[in-house]
């Protein structure tokens, strides 16, 4: 099939627009996005630095700064050995040697003084905590009676009587009247009768 008209150039010129329609706007729009991002981490770092770290946060900033540079240490010290050894053989070495044991003494000093600074801090931390636990056995209030209570007795009833006591009973009366007693034949009247109903 043979067409007149170049599809190839049209598809580039379809492209060209799209690129212009998409691309070309957020290009000349780069700076503000720069600037407004710029301005956004410059807001964060500053709300960051303005706000006071709790005991808790500097005790574990100390803490970890002392670990890694003790690793630091452990690292300079070995390749100080390292390149003193290697130093024998190689006098550059012995420039490299000097370094690292500068470096792992300086790591060692930062480390070491990490950790008085973690104490001391962790020290004060335990002291305010147990100061503030005394406090509290001291100030507890004393337990409520949980045990249990006999309800009260209603008005009437609650007032202590004086004097005698008197005794409302009624008085028992004997009765006397004889039974009369059924003959086997009255009785069996009586059933007679009542089968006949």
């Amino acid at each position: 099939m043979e067409n007149p008209i170049g599809l190839g150039g049209i598809t580039l010129l379809v492209a060209a627009v799209v690129w212009l329609a998409i691309f070309v706007p957020g290009f000349s729009k780069r700076s503000e996005i720069r600037a407004t991002n710029n301005l956004v981490r410059k807001d964060a770092k500053q709300h960051r630095v303005s706000a006071q770290m709790t005991a808790d946060e500097q005790l574990t900033r100390l803490i970890n700064t002392q670990r890694g540079f003790s690793v630091l240490f452990a690292l300079f010290f070995l390749g100080a050995l390292a390149a003193g050894i290697a130093s024998v053989t190689d006098g550059g070495w012995l420039m490299a040697a000097g370094a690292a044991i500068v470096m792992s003494a300086l790591a060692l000093f930062v480390s070491r003084a990490a950790g008085r600074r973690a104490t001391e801090l962790a020290r004060s931390k335990h002291a305010a905590r147990n100061q503030a636990r005394a406090q509290a056995f001291v100030r507890r209030p004393a337990p409520v009676s949980r045990e249990w209570e006999p309800n009260p007795i209603p008005a009437p009833l609650n007032q202590l009587r004086q004097g005698e006591l008197n005794d409302n009973l009624a008085e028992v009366v004997e009765i006397k009247r004889d039974q009369k007693v059924w003959a086997a034949k009255d009785l069996d009247a009586i059933l007679a009768r009542r089968r006949a109903i």
